[in-house]
């Protein structure tokens, strides 16, 4: 009755919100105000969950009905300097049975570009988001250069947490054909179980591009950063430097290499350790043909613990995808993610201690289509997680099948 009656009152709410702009546009052409265009959702989905508390025994499964609604905008024309991009999100979490699970996540996420790319450009990001489980719209910031996030352990990706981002950023293009950007990232993780750490960090870059081709840029890229940890006493410091390759307007193959050092310094109860390793961030966008696109990524780092305190962690993270556009209204789409963090000093493990090393695996399996009136898209998705850990009471296998819609006006 519960789930009932929540899905009456959203359904009043999108009809009592998308009514008096009916007028204005087709649905699924978005609502154009001046410049400025702005597509009201709903994204309706139910899921089935072979695991709700993520846990190795004493598996218990569970279905859900989680609703979103949202508000896309964006700001562009081809003789305007400044673009903003941005969307705003609220969502409800129902269990059929498992209601001690029961969440609500709302933020949004926002981006501004000012200048041409061809002489000067300023960018500007912020976001905030309140969740719970899978962050969902973590990929809304994927395109900026300054989205970087903390990196929490595996054990807390479930957690309830707010997360902060802000960014600012500024190129120059020197000459024919080198250029200098500069900038500057806040993030923080805040928890609302006093189990888990909160972190916040800050980095400043300088990256100096060089044009070799006209197509291909070499770049010598430099980071310097500070990271907090609740309850610990003074912060982490790192530097990295990376030399690298770009492409810049390749119809066919789009990527961002590079590899270098990262120097690392965290405070310790004799006073800093200090250590370097070996440092890269590499992406991969291959569009084989009109239908089928192949993606890859991966990067490595050192982290704060947000499960111990003092306790840091190396971590190497990859994912792979591919998309396979079927017909014009269907997408195939795969993706696999690989994360491994081993921890810095031996944590507790019942009577003695271990070093900690953890394991993640996600796989994807997706269906989109999109209905001819483009208001209406439909998506099937089926995916696996697992977690495997050298603390056995950390381990777990989660399979989720989920099956939505998403209404766009």
């Amino acid at each position: 009755m519960k789930t009932t009656m929540l899905r009456i009152r959203l359904s009043a709410t999108v009809i009592s919100l998308l009514a008096p702009l009916a007028a204005s546009a087709d649905p699924g052409d978005g609502i154009g105000v001046g410049s400025w265009l702005l597509s009201p959702y709903i994204d309706i989905n139910a899921t089935y969950d072979s695991n709700v508390y993520k846990t190795r025994d004493n598996e218990i499964a569970d279905t859900f009905f989680e609703p979103e609604f949202g508000l896309r905008m964006s700001s562009s024309t081809e003789t305007n300097l400044l673009t903003l991009r941005g969307n705003a999100f609220m969502s409800r979490r129902e269990y059929s049975s498992e209601s001690s699970q029961d969440f609500s996540s709302w933020g949004d996420n926002l981006s501004l570009q000012y200048g041409r790319p061809e002489h000067f450009t300023i960018e500007g990001i912020q976001s905030f988001r309140h969740v719970q489980d899978y962050d969902r719209h973590a990929s809304d910031m994927e395109s900026s250069g300054l989205s970087e996030s903390m990196v929490q352990d595996i054990h807390t990706l479930s957690a309830e947490r707010n997360i902060n981002q802000i960014g600012l950023g500024a190129t120059r293009r020197l000459t024919d054909k080198t250029e200098l950007t500069l900038g500057y990232r806040y993030c923080d993780v805040l928890y609302a179980n006093d189990q888990f750490l909160d972190l916040d960090g800050q980095v400043g870059q300088i990256d100096a591009a060089y044009l070799m081709t006209d197509k291909t840029a070499a770049f010598l890229s430099l980071h310097g950063g500070i990271q907090n940890q609740e309850g610990t006493d003074g912060s982490a410091t790192y530097a990295i430097a990376r030399l690298g390759a770009t492409t810049r307007g390749s119809d066919k193959m789009a990527y961002n290499a590079g590899a270098g050092i990262e120097h690392y310094t965290r405070p310790v109860a004799s006073g800093n350790e200090s250590f370097d390793t070996f440092n890269f961030n590499v992406t991969a966008d291959w569009y084989v043909t009109e239908k089928v696109t192949l993606r890859c990524g991966g990067l490595n780092g050192t982290q704060l613990s947000s499960f111990y305190e003092g306790n840091g962690l190396n971590y190497v993270s990859g994912w792979a995808g591919a998309g396979y556009r079927w017909k014009p209204s269907t997408i195939l789409s795969v993706r696999g993610i690989y994360r491994r963090d081993s921890y810095l000093d031996p944590v507790p493990d019942g009577n003695t201690t271990i070093d900690r090393a953890d394991t993640r695996i996600e796989a994807h399996a997706r269906i989109d289509y999109t209905a001819p009136a483009n208001f209406l898209k439909l998506y099937f998705e089926a995916s696996l997680d697992i977690a495997d850990s050298n603390i056995n009471t950390a381990d777990y296998v989660d399979k989720r099948i989920m099956v939505g819609a998403e209404l766009l006006y």
